[in-house]
């Protein structure tokens, strides 16, 4: 099947971005950061995508460039618009501006993303203004319609961000990406700068709206229990690749690469008792300016031998859309959460 034959919503291939590292009075380039290095995914629709890694690994560049708030380097992005799939990064201005309506972003500091010197209705308002599809009162009754929607009361709109609380600004960032109603937002960690309870309600709020506009979520995030909860699937970055995919349950109980092995490790215990030790893994995130030679997760692997120093693994399915970019990955036996917490019974 060809990518332009699929229904997925969105198709990422073999993606890469990467920033020039210059030098000298004359900016001469004398190397690059690989920030998204050959990345491929899909997502279909009404499904939610959850990216995971470390800080610096590239989340939030890659969803970047699959809106095109950043130009990619190389690669394609597919996004199926009223039954076709356009090419994002192949289209002119004109035309990325009205496909822009079918995409949008829920960022990561709710207050840095929200104009201070604008009110609720008018930050709100701004994209069907720009759009040209509302104004006036009809504008003012769509804005409420947002509000009221994400559960904010209507009665603030005159109000600027920051007499709202955190959640309360990122309520305000959910119904500014709904009010073109899209039906792919990419959400950069939405939750990680809010309150462990506010957490909730926010994660809560986005999966009732998923369900009630069937919307299609790149959510990315670096808390394994924030993915877990809200995840239909999940990519593992590291070092901008990806090294791991696969349905949420699937990866959560039998990951099949150290580096996911060591993210789930890392994830609290609910018992105290617990005599798990959370793996440890040696060294420093490569550079994405220098990466090692072969496999990028080598340096720090505890499995890691000869061929991992000199091939890069391919991303391949090794069970049923179960995909690990890991040169043994059939073969060794990694520890996932159920076993963890069976262990942790022992």
């Amino acid at each position: 099947m060809t990518a332009m034959e699929s229904n997925n919503l969105l198709e990422v291939h073999n993606l890469k971005k990467y920033f020039p590292i210059e030098k000298g009075l004359l900016r001469r380039v004398v190397g690059q950061v690989r920030a998204v290095d050959d990345v491929s995914l899909s997502i279909a629709p009404g499904q939610t995508l959850g990216l995971v890694g470390e800080s610096g690994c590239g989340k939030t560049t890659l969803g970047r460039c699959v809106i095109r708030a950043i130009e990619p380097t190389e690669g394609q992005v597919l996004l199926r618009v009223d039954d076709r799939q356009a090419d994002i990064t192949g289209l002119d201005a004109k035309e990325l501006r009205a496909t822009r309506r079918h995409m949008q972003m829920v960022f990561q500091d709710p207050y840095a993303s929200l104009d201070p010197r604008k009110t609720i209705l008018d930050i709100v308002g701004e994209p069907l203004r720009v759009n040209k599809l509302a104004r006036g009162e009809d504008l003012e009754q769509r804005v409420r319609q947002l509000v009221d929607l994400v559960g904010l009361d209507v009665k603030y709109l005159k109000r600027y961000p920051h007499a709202f609380s955190g959640g309360q600004r990122q309520r305000i960032g959910i119904a500014r990406a709904l009010s073109l109603h899209p039906s792919l937002i990419v959400c950069d960690e939405p939750v990680s700068a809010l309150d462990v309870s506010v957490q909730a309600q926010i994660l809560n709020l986005l999966q009732d709206l998923q369900t009630e506009f069937s919307l299609t979520y790149l959510f990315i995030a670096h808390d394994l229990s924030v993915i877990q909860h809200i995840s239909d699937q999940v990519a593992v970055m590291y070092v901008g690749k990806i090294v791991e995919q696969a349905q949420t349950e699937e990866l959560f109980l039998n990951p099949k690469h150290p580096y996911t092995e060591a993210l789930l490790s890392a994830i609290p215990q609910p018992d105290p008792d617990s005599l798990l030790d959370e793996i440890t893994l040696e060294g420093e995130v490569p550079s994405p300016a220098n990466p090692p030679p072969g496999c990028y997760f080598h340096p720090r692997c505890q499995y890691a031998q000869q061929i991992c120093q000199e091939e890069i693994p391919p991303l391949l399915e090794v069970s049923p859309d179960h995909y690990a970019a890991c040169h043994f990955a059939q073969e060794l036996t990694l520890h996932g959460v159920g076993d963890l917490e069976e262990d942790s019974r022992l």
